[in-house]
């Protein structure tokens, strides 16, 4: 076909040489790369010549997989989401709560006044406590629904000592009250319990002796029993004390108040609020989006290409959340963020395949719209290919979590972008040829029924802004060397800032954090961090005995267990992290009933140690005790007997409060403490255990930074791992992976300059930005690989080919999330902040530090001129006729075909082009986006002639066959004859 033998020859030894220099690596990667492309153009094909088909078809599958919503269920139980399943408390917990559910509600109320202890404020807290007693709703007062405690409705407060009794408190002195709070810890004789004074009241000024001499605050806590027969009534009792509390009193200079419905009012409510925002975002971006990939015309505008993109996420969510629903994978409210997480990605893989769209050369552009769309999603699938894999691999990373809401985060993710990747190879590539064949069929944009027969396409929408921006002005910017310097300086600088607060983050949680900051609850919370500073949670040791018969805690010699239950309260009650006064022990005042009574049925029973004959006579006695004596029914709610006759005791419980820990560690080392006092007491069958439902976030925050630096680094990992192998290049992909790297770095470390804290929220969205982060620098990367030409040319280049939808991608994300800047709601200012920062650094590191990397230290492209020569020299020789060569030069600082624009009857000087598609071609010299490493013409705008490229039977011959030359002209050979360089 025109070759002469040197020629051959030539072409044989460039095949010799770039055979002997391929790497192993270069090996299988070519292998994967040439499989995907071939992949993907065989599937561009299909689903171009059946696009409507291929819709229905997706649409089906999806729908058939959103079956599985049907069983939709939210956990919302912090059991099951954050802890654990293999974690010792899980059956402590379930054991609580079968023998010792929660039965209360509760009204928590701080009153602040000058001096609390003062006569007009104990008036104004009995006015209180009256107008509390006096709420009806639905006939039911506070009385009928109240958690009784020896008989007496519990309210926790300084008048309990007095005993409510207003004759008794009005008649008080302030020097009787001073005589009895100086007491510090008193009993009670409403409820006959030990009490710590210095918890019910606040702010305690001390004279130099250290005796109180007032209090600026004081508490008032109120308990109903959690009845569903009256749980309707008990709420509404709750909002009617809110009110009252939040219209204040004359005599208290303020009152806060938090009850048990109060997060769900402030902290849910929010959130619900603030969903209105996001839905917003979606608008915000809906409409970008239309901006972006249509151009202002009537013909090619992109509204309904832009809303099947937005559909592709519907479905994708579909297909995920009904998969995963139907493997029992968990959801809970976290998974509200997997929406915007899909939106963000698909975003950007739908720019890329339209900029690759946009970057056909006008030659593939005189190709049927099937083999058009064949080429496009050939070029665009492998880029596409590296994000969603990389993507798909740290997600499935952070699956394998021992934290099962972060696991099953991680899983729908995992799925969500594994959808998302085939619908946009198929369902949006579909639209997208049903959109350009309305395009050539010139019918309206919105109006598609309307053809348009004389309309001109108005010169200023045929041009991309986008490319134009990056190759004329940011690129060469960027390549200056004191730009190049700057960006570098800058980049050090922000990790090296960031990577101080990333060694500084901390790991905590506070519930009130998510609670908005002008709602009553959250003033409540920072009024008790203000005046009751050092207020510790409630907690309590609880024991089992796994056979109640044989004696107390399971052992038939129960007095040895009993002995140790002595022994174990006793350094329950000496321990540091218990307050004063706080333990609630029922064992005390039994034993005293029993060396003190007189009563002979009681007596016969107990030996002369004082303790009772067997465990037989110890159940009847306690059973005695706390039944038919008025102190014994005060500790009722703390043992539990047998059913059966006579009663023997199940399980039993000693309250307590911890002292204040200022932080999760020293929350952790508190809830481990008390566990080894119990552990280690030796009890035979029987156990006792702490327990509190705050530490089922103690036995979270034990794991999670280790869990979450983990996902992290196996994350780092695969996602290098994956990058190498589909880059094929290993300096290329390590540099890709600094940019991963120091986005994380920065993200983390702005975020401890935000002081946000590592809990479970925080761990979900920095495990979510890696994902985010290999985005905006993989396609740079790869892209720079397929392109030839200087070192400071090629960034630009590749900038040009693919920077628009990198940036186009990364705006949109922070579009979806912009208006959550202003939000009251922690958890969704937390949402903003890392994605903001996440699209911030990660822009920059993709769009500045990379190109300019890149261009000092980037390696070789995958071919070099010579090759890039040969592939040309064959494709000039049997694909395009005489006439269309006279308007190709060859570039020779690049390597690229350009298209001779000078020429009079260039096909780019038209206003339109054969195919109809005037509007999607370019300057002429624009890279269109690359994907193969054997296609050396890719990058640029040049002829693409590659056998392998293209099936023999499918590529531009068959196109141009009428137009073709059975050989070719040794003077027009001549012109694109360049000197040959080595390859690397």
């Amino acid at each position: 076909m025109g070759h002469t033998e040197d020629e051959d020859e030539d072409s044989n030894h460039l095949t010799k040489v770039s055979i002997r220099k391929k790497t192993c690596l270069k090996f299988v990667s070519d292998g994967i790369i040439g499989g995907l492309e071939n992949a993907f153009y065989k599937l561009g094909k299909a689903v171009a010549t059946y696009p409507i088909l291929t819709i229905i078809i997706c649409i089906v599958i999806c729908g058939l997989f959103g079956i599985g919503m049907k069983d939709f269920n939210q956990t919302t139980e912090d059991a099951e989401l954050w802890v654990p399943a293999t974690s010792r408390i899980q059956s402590e917990r379930k054991w609580v709560l079968d023998n010792f559910p929660p039965i209360t509600r509760y009204a928590s109320l701080i009153l602040v006044e000058n001096n609390v202890l003062s006569e007009r404020s104990f008036q104004a807290m009995y006015d209180l406590y009256q107008q509390a007693l006096n709420i009806e709703v639905n006939g039911k007062k506070f009385e009928d629904m109240c958690y009784s405690v020896a008989g007496h409705c519990y309210v926790n407060n300084i008048l309990e000592i007095w005993s409510y009794n207003k004759t008794v408190i009005n008649s008080l002195t302030l020097e009787d009250k001073y005589k009895v709070v100086n007491q510090n810890v008193t009993y009670s004789p409403l409820y006959h319990k030990e009490t710590d004074i210095t918890t019910l009241i606040g702010k305690i000024r001390r004279h130099r002796g250290g005796a109180i001499t007032g209090a600026e605050s004081a508490v008032m806590l109120f308990l109903l029993q959690d009845n569903l027969e009256w749980k309707t009534e008990a709420m509404e009792w709750e909002s009617k004390m809110i009110k009252i509390a939040n219209q204040g009193h004359e005599h208290i200079r303020q009152i806060y108040i938090y009850t048990t419905r109060s997060f769900d009012d402030e902290g849910y409510g929010a959130v619900n609020s603030d969903t209105k925002l996001l839905s917003a975002g979606f608008s915000i971006v809906f409409i970008y989006v239309i901006l972006t990939l249509g151009r202002f015309n009537l013909l090619e505008q992109k509204l309904y290409l832009s809303l099947a993109g937005l559909l592709v996420v519907g479905l994708s969510i579909m297909f995920a959340y009904g998969l995963a629903m139907a493997c029992g994978v968990i959801y809970g409210p976290v998974h509200a963020l997997m929406p915007f997480l899909l939106l963000g990605i698909g975003v950007d893989d739908m720019f890329v395949i339209v900029e690759a769209w946009k970057n056909l050369t006008h030659v593939e552009q005189k190709l049927s719209l099937v083999q058009r769309m064949a080429l496009t999603l050939k070029r665009a699938g492998v880029s596409v290919t590296v994000t969603s894999v990389t993507d798909i691999v740290a997600f499935a990373v952070g699956a394998s979590t021992v934290i099962p809401g972060l696991s099953g985060f991680c899983i729908y993710a995992a799925l969500g972008i594994f959808a998302l990747f085939l619908l946009q190879s198929t369902f949006f590539v579909a639209c997208l040829t049903l959109d350009q064949m309305r395009v050539e069929a010139r019918r309206n944009a919105i109006i598609c029924c309307y053809v348009h027969k004389n309309y001109e396409i108005n010169e200023c929408s045929k041009r991309d802004y986008g490319q134009l921006f990056f190759k004329h002005y940011y690129g060469p910017f960027l390549m200056k060397l004191p730009v190049k310097i700057t960006v570098m300086l800058i980049t050090a600088l922000i990790v090296g800032v960031n990577l101080y607060g990333f060694i500084q983050l901390r790991q905590d949680f506070d519930l009130t954090m998510y609670i908005p900051s002008d709602s009553y609850a959250h003033k409540y919370a920072k009024a008790k961090e203000a005046y009751f500073p050092y207020a510790g949670i409630d907690s309590a040791v609880y024991c089992r005995c796994n056979n109640p018969k044989n004696g107390f805690l399971g052992d038939l010699s129960y007095k040895k267990d009993v002995k140790l239950f002595e022994e174990m309260i006793k350094k329950v009650k000496n321990s540091t992290y218990v307050q004063n006064g706080t333990v609630v022990n029922w064992y005390e005042p039994f034993h005293y009933w029993l060396v003190t009574t007189n009563k002979v049925d009681i007596r016969y029973l107990i030996g002369a140690d004082g303790y009772p004959y067997s465990n037989y006579a110890f159940a009847q006695l306690l059973y005695k005790f706390i039944t038919e004596t008025r102190i014994g029914q005060a500790f009722s709610p703390y043992v539990k007997f047998t059913n059966t006759t006579p009663p023997f005791l199940q399980g039993t419980y000693i309250p307590f409060r911890h002292t204040y820990q200022g932080d999760s560690k020293k929350e952790i080392k508190a809830m481990e403490s008390l566990r080894d006092i119990t552990d280690q007491m030796g009890f035979s069958t029987g156990k006792c255990f702490p327990y509190a439902v705050q530490y089922l976030t103690y036995e979270t925050n034990k794991i999670l930074q280790v869990e979450l630096y983990r996902n992290l680094a196996l994350a780092g990992v695969c996602v290098f791992i994956v990058t190498l192998l589909l880059i094929a290049n290993l300096w290329t992909s390590l540099i890709v992976f600094t940019c991963v790297i120091f986005t994380l770095i920065d993200v983390a470390g702005t975020l401890y300059f935000w002081d946000v804290t590592i809990d479970t929220a925080s761990s979900i969205l920095l495990t979510l930005s890696v994902g985010l982060a290999v985005d905006y620098s993989a396609h740079i990367g790869h892209t720079y690989m397929t392109i030839i030409g200087e070192k400071n040319e090629r960034p630009i280049k590749a900038l040009a080919a693919i920077g628009p939808a990198v940036f186009s991608g990364g705006f949109s994300t922070f579009l979806a999330f912009l208006l959550l800047s202003r939000s009251n709601s922690y958890g969704f200012a937390l949402f903003f902040r890392v994605f903001f920062t996440v699209v911030v650094f990660g822009l920059f590191h993709g769009l500045a530090y990379l190109p300019v990397i890149l261009s000092w230290i980037g390696p070789e492209p995958y071919h070099n001129e010579e090759d890039n020569q040969k592939y040309l020299h064959n494709g000039l020789s049997n694909g395009i006729n005489a006439d269309e060569k006279e308007e190709y030069e060859m570039d020779a600082d690049s390597g690229c075909i350009r298209q001779d624009t000078s020429t009079e009857n260039s096909p780019l000087k038209s206003s339109q082009s054969e195919s109809g598609n005037s509007s999607e071609v370019t300057d002429g010299t624009t890279c269109a986006i690359a994907s193969s490493p054997r296609v050396k013409s890719k990058s640029t705008n040049c002829v693409d002639k590659n056998a392998e490229f293209l099936p023999e039977n499918e590529s531009l011959i068959e196109s141009n066959k009428d137009e073709m030359t059975t050989d070719a002209d040794t003077d027009t050979q001549d012109k694109y004859t360049v000197n040959h360089e080595e390859g690397s």
